[in-house]
C-alpha cells in the first residue's frame, strides 16, 4: 500500500483513496458512477409515484407501486422491493396506517335479534323499503377519529340515512334511523315490516334503538357471528364511501369531513352508476319504485 503523505489540510487525493482502501482508480470512478445513477433513480421513483398517487391512483399501496415502477424504469430499475418501500415511507409516498379502532362491541347483556336476511335462500329485496342494512365505520379527522353510521336500502343501494359523530354512542346510528324514515316518507313507502339488518354491536342493540324500530313497526335482523360477510352490504358501503370520496382527511377538521360525507353521499346517490342496477345510479332505481323526482 503506498505510503503517500497527505500534506496538512489540503482534501486527499483520489490515489490516496484508493491507496488507502485497496481498490483500484477504476473500481473507485465506477462505484461514484452506480451511486449517481442510483440517487437519480430515487428521485425518479418519488417523482413518478408523486404523479401517479396525485392524478390517477390516489390510493395505490407499496406492491402496486413497486410493480409500476419496475414497469416504468424496466432493466434501470436496480433497487429492490424492500428498499424501494423504505423510499415509499422516508418520501411520504405511503404513511403507515394507523390501528383501526373498533367500531362493534358485541359482548353485553343485550338481547340479540335472529338473522332474517342470511336464511336458506338468502333474502333478496325487490322492493324499496323492503330491506335496509346498516353499519358504523370510523373516519380519521385531524382531531381523531369520528365514526359514521350508515344506512343502505338494499334493493335500490340508496344511502337512505347516514350521521357522522364524534363517539361510538347511540346517537349517531340514532341520527342516521331518523334520517332513513324521513327519506322513505318522502316517497311514499311503506316501511311497516321493513328489516333493519345490523351487526350485533351494543348501539344497534340498545334499548334505545331497538325501541325506535319497534315503535316504526320496523323488524330485527342482527349477524349471529362476527363474519362481516354476514352484513356484505353494509361492509360494501363503508368501503366505497371512504375509498372513493374520504382517503385524505387525516388534516381536515370534523366539521370539513361532515361537509365532504355530504357531498360523497349526494354524489353516490345522484350520480355513480352501479353495475348492480343496470348501470342506474341509486336515485334513478328509487324513480322506478317511487315514481317521482328525486330531489
Amino acid at each position: 500500500m503506498s505510503q503517500k503523505k497527505v500534506s496538512e489540510g489540503r482534501k486527499p487525493s483520489v490515489s490516496f483513496l484508493c491507496d488507502c482502501l485497496g481498490i483500484s482508480r477504476q473500481g473507485y470512478y465506477q462505484h461514484v458512477i452506480t451511486e449517481s445513477e442510483l440517487e437519480v433513480l430515487r428521485t425518479s421513483i418519488v417523482l413518478y409515484c408523486r404523479h401517479l398517487k396525485d392524478t390517477c391512483l390516489p390510493m395505490a399501496g407499496m406492491r402496486e407501486l413497486y410493480e409500476l415502477c419496475k414497469r416504468k424504469f424496466g432493466d434501470k430499475m436496480t433497487i429492490g422491493r424492500d428498499q424501494c418501500f423504505n423510499i415509499f415511507r422516508s418520501n411520504g409516498i405511503i404513511i403507515r396506517k394507523h390501528k383501526r379502532p373498533r367500531t362493534t362491541y358485541s359482548n353485553h347483556n343485550f338481547y340479540i335479534y335472529p338473522d332474517l336476511l342470511n336464511t336458506q335462500p338468502k333474502l333478496v329485496a325487490q322492493r324499496f323499503g323492503e330491506l335496509v342494512v346498516g353499519d358504523i365505520t370510523y373516519v380519521a379527522t385531524n382531531n381523531g377519529w369520528a365514526y359514521l353510521s350508515l344506512l343502505t336500502d338494499a334493493a335500490t343501494r340508496l344511502i337512505v340515512g347516514y350521521a357522522l359523530h364524534p363517539t361510538l354512542e347511540t346517537a349517531g346510528p340514532m341520527a342516521a334511523l331518523k334520517m332513513a324514515t324521513e327519506v322513505y316518507a318522502r316517497y311514499g313507502a311503506d316501511i311497516h315490516n321493513l328489516i333493519h339488518h345490523s351487526d350485533r354491536g351494543i348501539q344497534y342493540c340498545s334499548n334505545e334503538y331497538v325501541c325506535t324500530l319497534k315503535d316504526l313497526g320496523i323488524r330485527i335482523s342482527m349477524t349471529q357471528t362476527g363474519d362481516p360477510l354476514h352484513n356484505a352490504l353494509a361492509e360494501r358501503m363503508n368501503n366505497t364511501i371512504k375509498n372513493g370520496w374520504l382517503f385524505d382527511c387525516e388534516d381536515k377538521t370534523y366539521t370539513e369531513v361532515s361537509s365532504m360525507i355530504d357531498r360523497a353521499v349526494a354524489v353516490y346517490n345522484n350520480m355513480r352508476p352501479h353495475q348492480s342496477l343496470q348501470m342506474q345510479t341509486p336515485a334513478e332505481r328509487v324513480m322506478s319504485f317511487a315514481h317521482c323526482r328525486f330531489s
